[in-house]
């Protein structure tokens, strides 16, 4: 990014540094070392888990940060459970079938908005096989950002053309592998990583902010592979390239073989800072470094929820536990009511622990587990007050704030 957008960057850092802690400029300060932002159609992206700025969903974004409230800083909805493929680590693999209406998928849509989510997510399955997802899109409004993820399958110059009209922001595409055969082999269709690359150079041509994604399996870690996909990304012109963690969730129920270790978390950590440290290239956006212990931690079920394709409410796409049905009750009810076992950040993923929950029953179940199964599992995850880095901070800085006698989850400025 030139030094025109990192002044950009600097003023709305700046604008905004009366509402947060005088503490965290330095914390801020040394956090940018390690991204890598973008600026795209006169906004600056630091990456896809955080809104733009300047823009009514980051304005949103901040007053949830400064103020210490659990909101859903990200809502991701799966329109649908149908996808052409069948890739074996499917977050979405051993749900139930069925889809909401259009007229039911709207009027979820105004409830994560009522919530005051700033980004919203539309995936799958594969999002593009609703023929309605423009006039879903359409519904998310200007106060809101949106995002679809998807395979690339389907995604035609007419469809873009309708979701830039509805005022989509950006385009997710996930990626298998560099090598076009292995892609294919992964996601059991020849052809498919072509469609990929074809529907990633016209999200780019198109005008969104556009990404591309894969899960950082222990093999692709140790192959190079990350590497050589985030030149690829370059070659492309993609603004991100985001890495997911493997979850034995899913279709990969009860493989907790697959989790990386530590250490191995800790080498995609590094990855993700070495990378962004070129300033060339795709921002990389690792799970295992944005949700590190060091940094936001995991926010499933605080500033992260996950309704799935008949409406289901989960505390995020790979933590399968459903807390209620927007079919039966209003998702505030719910959401409250998901309070009682998220009402903070946690240290460490708390899909993993449900993982390995899933392992101990042995075989493989229907997801999400519904309500009862679901505080039967997190009544027996052991909770530590212990917050992630971002989050201790602020609570410190409320807690000050509150003993020099302002009321709590106002910001001294």
């Amino acid at each position: 990014m030139g030094k025109d957008s990192w002044f950009s960057l600097a003023k709305v850092f700046l604008r905004n540094l009366p509402r947060l802690p005088l503490s965290y400029a330095p914390y801020f300060v040394e956090k940018f070392r390690q991204a890598n932002p973008h600026r795209h159609r006169g906004r600056v992206y630091l990456n896809a888990f955080f809104p733009p700025m300047p823009s009514a969903a980051f304005n949103r974004f901040i007053d949830i940060v400064a103020n210490g409230r659990r909101v859903p800083i990200s809502t991701y909805y799966a329109v649908t459970e149908h996808c052409p493929f069948r890739c074996p680590h499917c977050s979405y693999g051993c749900h139930a079938p069925g889809q909401m209406t259009t007229q039911e998928s709207l009027a979820a849509i105004e409830q994560f908005k009522r919530l005051g989510t700033p980004i919203i997510g539309f995936t799958g399955g594969e999002p593009l096989l609703r023929t309605d997802l423009a006039e879903l899109v359409r519904a998310v409004g200007d106060e809101t950002i949106s995002f679809v993820f998807t395979t690339g399958y389907g995604l035609t110059p007419q469809r873009a053309a309708e979701l830039s009209d509805a005022g989509l922001d950006g385009v997710m595409i996930g990626l298998e592998s560099p090598d076009s055969r292995e892609h294919d082999s992964v996601r059991g269709a020849d052809g498919s990583f072509d469609m990929a690359m074809a529907a990633i150079r016209l999200a780019r041509d198109s005008g969104f902010y556009t990404c591309i994604a894969t899960v950082g399996t222990r093999e692709r870690l140790r192959s190079g592979k990350l590497e050589r996909l985030a030149e690829l990304g370059t070659a492309l012109g993609v603004q991100e390239f985001r890495i997911t963690e493997p979850v034995a969730t899913g279709s990969f129920q009860g493989r907790t073989d697959e989790v990386l270790t530590p250490g191995e978390r800790a080498r995609l950590a590094e990855f993700h800072r070495q990378w962004n440290s070129r300033r060339r290239g795709p921002a990389v956006a690792s799970f295992a470094y944005l949700e590190s212990d060091e940094m936001m931690g995991c926010g499933a079920g605080y500033h992260h929820l996950f309704i799935d394709a008949v409406g289901n409410v989960c505390p995020c796409d790979l933590t399968p536990l459903s807390f209620g049905n927007l079919r039966e009750e209003p998702l505030d009810a719910i959401w409250n009511r998901m309070g009682q076992w998220f009402d903070q950040p946690r240290c460490g993923c708390f899909a993993n622990t449900v993982g390995e929950k899933l392992a101990e029953q042995g075989g493989r179940v229907q997801l999400p587990l519904h309500r009862e199964a679901a505080e039967g599992i997190c009544s027996a995850c052991e909770r530590t007050g212990e917050l992630p880095a971002v989050y201790g901070k602020l609570k410190s800085h409320r807690t000050s704030a509150v003993g020099a006698g302002m009321p709590d989850g106002v910001s001294a400025s």
